[in-house]
């Protein structure tokens, strides 16, 4: 079996985030590494996984948006 590998830049930046699955019924994530597991870095791919940072600064942007429409 060939071992997974992905290029070293490509590596790093997905090490730089934590990502997950979405929400189960259970109301429990499952965590990925996709920079570790073809799986996941399939998923990743495919657009399946959340990453932490991108959705902080996807509601920050939110945040300051409606801030903006506010002061006019």
């Amino acid at each position: 079996m060939k071992k997974f590998r992905l290029p070293r830049k490509t590596k790093k930046k997905l090490k730089q985030d934590f990502y997950t699955y979405p929400k189960s019924e259970r109301d429990t994530y499952l965590v990925a590494w996709p920079y570790k597991y073809e799986e996941d870095y399939m998923a990743y791919k495919k657009g399946l996984l959340r990453g932490l940072k991108e959705e902080s600064k996807k509601r920050l942007k939110d945040e300051r948006k409606g801030d903006d429409l506010r002061s006019v």
